[in-house]
């Protein structure tokens, strides 16, 4: 309901007015001097001032203006018993809305006055909130853009100094776990007032029903936060924000020299408010999803390197055997050249069989280093030839001891593509270890096929096939699902680290296709170039 306070030091002007205005619907106090009006302008909000010009201690001129120091968006209608063309001037400078000349002809004219500065104030208003709403929606989209907390933090303040002229803003958020309201950014008002803390459930006053709303210096439940900033001559501004499963509050601070806010500037504080928490929440969330990636990649990585040990392990056994049988050779050509009834010749065949099997020992173990050292892990143009041949110098030892025939397809020149060779290479090695693990338990002769097909210019396919019992089909899909193995014992992630290091690194494919020569399993590795 629309509310109206009438001036004028005549009681009949008075009563009359009061009893027009409220037949018509409108809520009407009434003040015999200037004085009592200000003071019912401070305690209550209006929405329209009716005045008469002439009054004892202070006109209706002076009346108005002080009256819109408190009630800036309210309208103002000055009664005169002298409608002269000087009195309308002045009434335009001043800033009045409407100018009555009494005695009034009828009701009608109070009223139809009534309504149309009312309405040209709504007008007026409607056109201020656009003004300063504008410019608000236009930042919007960069608030958004800001997924960086510390970024949107600092922006949020000068953000708050270009809409509001707060000299000061920050927000605080209810922590749930600590059961207690701590600040996400800017000054601490608990430092202004120390030793007392100020008590923010109280102030807010906040019920579930009640979304948002805005609360000012004289609205608030704090004695002494309140007096602090009266003294100091600041202001403040508080919104909070609920959202479903938080809460904050939004501070601006400003210089009481600064003027009071409109009702366009308060709606702005608002929107603003809400808009930045979404931001800020944004924001929270990208930082907590930057580190459950890190995360992820981190326990990525942890497999990767379960998983590179647990084929190393598997290949121990075998590489310690291998090992061991040039240190004997080093052992006996160093005994038998230091016999003293062998020739200088002999001696020297010796030693040169003992430097030949010392080197075929440290190719062996830099073999092995290669493939346990990560490399960086970034992609470069290599010889997918070499990184077979180097799984094959590590592997060599295990087919022959478990006595399998590796037969190689490949091109006759380098086959060079972007790849990260330690994850190839490791995808490689997964593969060959399955093929011999089908092998173990089968008939001679055991082989495995190895083979590269280049002929097409955008990928090359990698084939490896062994000739053992196969695989059921109804399976092809599910070995490269995590922890699933058909081997007892088996970690079940050798396929399934394949994949991910084929298909989601590299972009290729990883497949069982139909074997070539026999009935065992053959995996088909597409790499693009």
């Amino acid at each position: 309901m629309t509310k109206i306070l009438v001036v004028d030091d005549d009681p009949a002007t008075l009563r009359l007015c009061q009893r027009i205005l409220e037949r018509h619907g409108f809520e009407v106090n009434i003040a015999a001097s200037a004085r009592e009006a200000l003071r019912l302008a401070e305690e209550s909000a209006y929405d329209l001032l009716i005045t008469d010009i002439r009054m004892p201690i202070m006109d209706g001129f002076e009346l108005a203006s002080r009256f819109r120091q408190i009630h800036s968006d309210a309208a103002v209608i000055l009664i005169t018993g002298f409608g002269s063309v000087e009195t309308s001037i002045q009434a335009l400078r001043k800033g009045v809305d409407g100018l009555l000349v009494k005695p009034f002809e009828s009701s009608k004219e109070l009223i139809e006055t009534v309504n149309h500065v009312l309405e040209n104030r709504r007008y007026q208003a409607d056109a201020t909130r656009l003004k300063v709403l504008r410019p608000l929606f236009d930042i919007m989209e960069n608030i958004y853009s800001r997924v960086e907390l510390e970024s949107l933090k600092k922006y949020l303040e000068e953000l708050s100094g270009e809409l509001l002229q707060a000299a000061e803003s920050g927000v605080y958020r209810f922590e749930n776990s600590a059961s207690q309201w701590k600040l996400v950014y800017g000054c601490d008002l608990n430092l202004m007032v120390e030793p007392h803390q100020v008590d923010w459930d109280r102030i807010i006053s906040y019920s579930n029903d009640e979304r948002l709303r805005i609360i000012q210096t004289d609205q608030l439940e704090d004695v002494i936060l309140r007096n602090y900033l009266l003294q100091n001559e600041l202001e403040i501004l508080l919104v909070p924000v609920f959202r479903e499963k938080a809460r904050f509050i939004l501070y601006f601070l400003r210089p009481t020299d600064k003027g009071r806010l409109h009702e366009a500037d308060l709606e702005m504080a608002a929107i603003f408010s809400r808009q930045a928490v979404i931001a800020m929440e944004n924001a929270l969330l990208y930082k907590d999803l930057e580190r459950m990636i890190e995360q992820a990649k981190e326990s990525h990585r942890a497999i990767l390197r379960a998983e590179k040990m647990s084929a190393l392990g598997r290949l121990m056994g075998s590489l310690a055997h291998e090992m061991n049988n040039p240190l004997q050779a080093v052992r006996n050509c160093l005994h038998l050249s230091l016999r003293d009834d062998i020739t200088q010749e002999q001696r020297q065949e010796y030693l040169s069989l003992a430097v030949l099997e010392i080197e075929r020992l440290s190719t062996l173990a830099q073999n092995t280093l290669s493939f346990y050292r990560t490399n960086h892990i970034e992609q470069k143009q290599i010889d997918l030839l070499s990184v077979v041949e180097l799984v094959n110098e590590l592997i060599k030892p295990q087919l022959q001891a478990h006595g399998i025939e590796l037969i190689k397809d490949f091109p006759d020149h380098p086959v060079e593509i972007r790849m990260i060779q330690d994850y190839i290479q490791q995808v490689i090695l997964n593969v060959l270890l399955n093929a011999m693990e089908a092998l173990k338990n089968q008939p001679s002769p055991r082989r495995i096929w190895i083979e590269i097909d280049d002929p097409y210019p955008d990928r090359i396919i990698l084939s490896i096939e062994d000739n053992g019992k196969g695989i059921d089909a109804d399976l092809e899909e599910k070995v490269f699902e995590p922890f699933f193995s058909t081997r007892q014992g088996g970690t079940g992630l050798g396929l399934s680290v394949s994949y991910d290091l084929v298909v989601d690194v590299h972009k290729g494919d990883i497949r069982f296709v139909a074997p070539l020569h026999g009935t065992g399993a053959r995996l088909q590795i597409t790499l693009p170039r």
